[in-house]
């Protein structure tokens, strides 16, 4: 049991299988895996779309996210705003061809999300959130220490 917990905790399984399925929409796109997933998450982060929240959120240097960034701009994936009421900060918003990519994107999770949680029940399922929630807030803690 304890195994199973820590190969989910350290996501490396879960993350070759979402890296494989999402394969054949990053080569139709020409995408690196980073500038796919930083697509993803600004189609559905709201405010949170700022060079520092994508770094933060995907867990990866600021270097990496900015060359990302540039590139979806240049690319016409994304549009990048200067904040109005503070210069130094720039959002990041997804355009109609982003949300085409995120589309395609969504749907391949959502088939995947089908397949893995296959014969679980709806209670289950909020047990595991609920779970899954306190182990986030642990680990934010811990990070913040």
């Amino acid at each position: 049991m304890e195994s199973q917990i820590e190969m989910m905790l350290r996501g490396s399984r879960f993350k070759k299988m979402i890296t494989d399925q999402l394969a054949e929409v990053r080569i139709k796109y020409g995408l690196r895996r980073v500038e796919a997933e930083t697509v993803y998450y600004l189609s559905n982060c709201g405010e949170k779309n700022t060079l520092k929240d994508v770094a933060y959120h995907l867990g990866m240097n600021k270097g990496h996210i900015s060359q990302a960034l540039e590139k979806l701009c240049e690319q016409g994936y994304l549009i990048a705003v200067p904040d109005k009421s503070d210069r130094r900060y720039i959002h990041y918003l997804i355009t109609d061809k982003g949300n085409l990519l995120s589309d395609e994107m969504k749907a391949v999770w959502m088939r995947m999300t089908q397949r893995i949680f296959e014969g679980v029940t709806e209670e289950q399922m909020r047990v595991l959130q609920e779970i899954a929630s306190k182990i986030g807030e642990n680990m934010n803690r811990i990070l913040d220490e």
